[in-house]
């Protein structure tokens, strides 16, 4: 279905115009002290959401199984958009790559603001959407466990994702965690215990410390040696998930700011809506 699309994108027009307005701004401020967000807006089945799934894989240029990548498939784009994707490519050489995390919010449904937004970017740098399964995960990494944990949990004849969403009950995950490091428990039961102790449940949301911190340990992981990559972080549907709620419009109001400021410049935030900024109280 991708191919598809970006075999059929007719890159001109608007569709252009706000690609490249979007990675020339993120560029611009590349190397200053905070990135500017940007806004698409447009009414029901304007192509919103397609402009920005299309930014989104032109961005990171998407391969497929072939070979063949996102870029490579769309039949025409002007030159100022090659241009612009060609430095995008050398200023993620310089960081930690490329990176596009995309995600719609749900129509008001939750007041657990940052970890929603959170989700989005974890789920872009291979780990899971939930808090204390990404958190055990980027812990694994960090102790270089995660590969052989991994691996004996799917010797064991389970799918590693499965028992991640039963963290506190898993028995193979237990065990493979316990093999790693003797001391981190006694027993298989005393193991899920400090486990649940470790990375708890997350019923409430978390602060804008701990998205922040979260979020530079995931991308750091999906970047090159480390670093942190030139990343896009696409919301859709930011307006339908606002509601009427003058706290959630605060809240995402100060996720933004705390993306754009204090990321190193190395993430974009684009919003979606259907009407301008200044519709929405």
């Amino acid at each position: 279905e991708l191919r598809g699309e970006l075999s059929t994108f007719v890159c001109e027009g608007q569709y252009a115009d706000g690609i490249q307005r979007i990675i020339r701004s993120f560029l611009d401020d590349l190397t200053r002290t905070s990135q500017k967000g940007a806004w698409v807006s447009g009414f029901f089945g304007s192509g919103k959401s397609h402009i920005l799934k299309m930014l989104c894989h032109l961005w990171q240029d998407t391969e497929f199984p072939d070979g063949a990548t996102a870029r490579s498939l769309v039949p025409v784009m002007p030159d100022e958009l090659v241009a612009l994707l060609r430095e995008l490519d050398t200023a993620g050489k310089r960081a930690g790559g490329l990176v596009a995390a995309a995600g719609a919010l749900p129509s008001g449904t939750t007041e657990n603001v940052r970890l929603t937004i959170l989700g989005i970017l974890l789920q872009a740098a291979g780990l899971p959407a939930q808090y204390p399964q990404a958190r055990f995960c980027l812990w694994l990494h960090s102790q270089g466990y995660f590969d052989r944990v991994k691996a004996d949990v799917e010797a064991a004849g389970k799918a590693f994702e499965r028992e991640l969403n039963n963290l506190y009950v898993s028995g193979p995950i237990a065990k493979a965690v316990i093999a790693c490091d003797a001391n981190f428990a006694n027993s298989e039961a005393e193991a899920r215990q400090v486990l649940k102790a470790q990375f708890p449940p997350q019923p409430t949301d978390i602060t804008t410390e701990e998205f922040l911190r979260t979020a530079k340990a995931a991308l750091r992981l999906a970047g090159r040696d480390g670093r942190l990559p030139c990343t896009v972080l696409v919301l859709d549907e930011v307006q339908q998930f606002i509601g009427e709620s003058s706290d959630r419009s605060v809240l995402i109001t100060e996720v933004a700011e705390a993306v754009s400021k204090q990321l190193d410049s190395h993430v974009m935030v684009v919003g979606a809506g259907q009407s301008a900024l200044t519709d929405q109280p």
